[in-house]
């Protein structure tokens, strides 16, 4: 079958970060191929995506907004489809029968963000427009139940699959010359590590390093900027164990995190509060320490190191995906409920509020741009005047040359007349000279005549 897998973010590529959802779409799409489906990907349009990337197989132009990802979905023609981005899931629901991943609680941390009326608007349409729901643990399934039913799901049979999140095989593990804790991830509101860290810097600071990574600085810790996902996973394959452990909050209890699933596939133990999805694996497995306390817990770690491998094996693409692989494309049937119009409403308002938000912005834009036309213009303006006064400049010069040419040409004339007259005159001294110069030789000729009769005269006959 052709499957269309729709995300937000760029897809996991070397040397470049990639988001949680970016991630996970990529495991549903390696695991469809693998299958023997036809598959290709449809991500919302990156304006800041580096330019001159190379297009890649099976990815198709980025969309930018509900009618362009429709009309790309039905180019596509695919049998079904599997939205990472429920947001988007309104606009597919028409084109094919819709799988709709809920893998994260996102109306919970939207409590957090203070985005919750609008998430919840998001969630309600998405669960009226899928057809089948994704949950990446039992608990979140937990969690949106009581919507699905509110939704118009019947309730009577599980609602949903369950497709965990994935731990794929990170690079091989490397002994690092010092014991190393990492925690890593975001600054996200509903998670707060900093009382882990600083209690781990006071437990182990001489004996081992603490290191975080995307997270704000403590002191002691050698925090690190987010990195690119190679680069992580290249980090934990030296490290000694995952720091796991937040204050307490609901959304811990609730979720897997993508990071959680980087430690098992690196083979790190965990060191993890007790009331997270993954406890209890880590307790089954010894992948770690859930009930210890922290100090403990690290100086455990150091002494007598262990491994999260055989959990990590329960996390394998294959065992993860096999639910959404064995499911088979079908409508579902939509009762009405009182909900079906309040989603649409809800959806209609943030819709609504994206359109004011991009109005918002394209009005402050055109506001900026009159700014820079009236700057352009006041420009325009000096430089017009500067062109009169070059103009008027060059007039003058022109003048001035017509002027001096009048009076050079004048010159010329007068100094060519008194040319030809000096000429005349040297003629006429030429033909004086040569007129005495003819007396001259006949005085000349006179003279040596007399000077010969002198002679034949001689003195005596004088």
């Amino acid at each position: 079958m052709r499957v269309l897998v729709v995300h937000h973010g760029p897809l996991p590529s070397p040397g470049a970060p990639v988001t949680g959802g970016a991630r996970r779409a990529a495991v549903h799409a390696d695991a469809l191929r693998g299958a023997g489906h036809d598959v290709w990907t449809l991500a919302r349009a990156q304006d800041d995506a580096p330019s001159g990337a190379e297009p890649r197989a099976g990815v198709l132009p980025g969309f930018r907004s509900p009618g362009d990802l429709r009309r790309l979905a039905e180019a596509a023609a695919p049998d079904f489809i599997v939205c990472v981005a429920p947001e988007e899931a309104p606009a597919l629901a028409p084109v094919a029968p819709l799988v709709v991943d809920l893998y994260a609680p996102r109306l919970l941390e939207a409590a957090f963000e203070g985005l919750q009326r609008e998430e919840a608007g998001r969630a309600l349409a998405a669960i009226e427009a899928a057809d089948e729901v994704l949950f990446s643990n039992p608990r979140q399934r937990w969690l949106w139940t009581g919507l699905l039913g509110a939704g118009g799901w019947d309730l009577a049979q599980p609602a949903g699959l369950l497709v965990p999140l994935a731990a794929l095989p990170g690079p091989a593990r490397a002994a690092a010359a010092r014991p190393t804790f990492v925690m890593g991830g975001r600054p996200w509101p509903w998670q707060d590590p900093t009382d882990t860290l600083r209690r781990a810097v006071a437990a182990v600071g001489d004996r081992a390093d603490v290191v975080s990574v995307g997270l704000p600085a403590v002191p002691g810790v050698d925090a690190r900027p987010a990195t690119s996902l190679d680069a992580w996973l290249a980090l934990l394959a030296g490290a000694t164990a995952a720091l796991d452990r937040y204050a307490p909050n609901p959304e811990r209890a609730l979720a897997l995190s993508f990071r959680q699933m980087d430690y098992l596939g690196a083979g790190m133990p965990l060191i993890t509060d007790a009331d997270t999805p993954l406890a209890d694996g880590v307790r089954q497995t010894r992948a770690g320490w859930v009930d210890e306390p922290l100090e403990e817990a690290l100086l455990a770690a150091i002494s007598a190191p262990r491994s999260s491998a055989a959990l990590a094996a329960r996390y394998a693409p294959a065992l993860t995906e096999a639910a959404l692989l064995a499911w088979a494309p079908r409508r579902r049937e939509r009762p009405w409920t009182f909900l079906g119009r309040g989603a649409r409403l809800s959806g209609a308002e943030a819709r609504a509020g994206r359109d004011r938000a991009i109005r918002e912005a394209a009005e402050a834009e055109l506001a900026r741009k009159r700014l820079e036309a009236d700057g352009l213009h006041a420009q325009l303006r000096a430089l017009s005047s500067s062109v009169e006064a070059l103009s008027a400049a060059m007039l003058d010069v022109a003048g001035f040359r017509r002027e001096t040419l009048a009076v050079l040409g004048t010159r010329l004339s007068s100094e060519a007349a008194g040319a030809e007259h000096l000429q005349r005159e040297l003629a006429i001294a030429h033909a004086d000279l040569e007129k005495k110069n003819q007396e001259l030789a006949r005085l000349q000729q006179e003279r040596d005549r007399l000077g010969r009769a002198f002679t034949f005269l001689g003195p005596n006959r004088r």
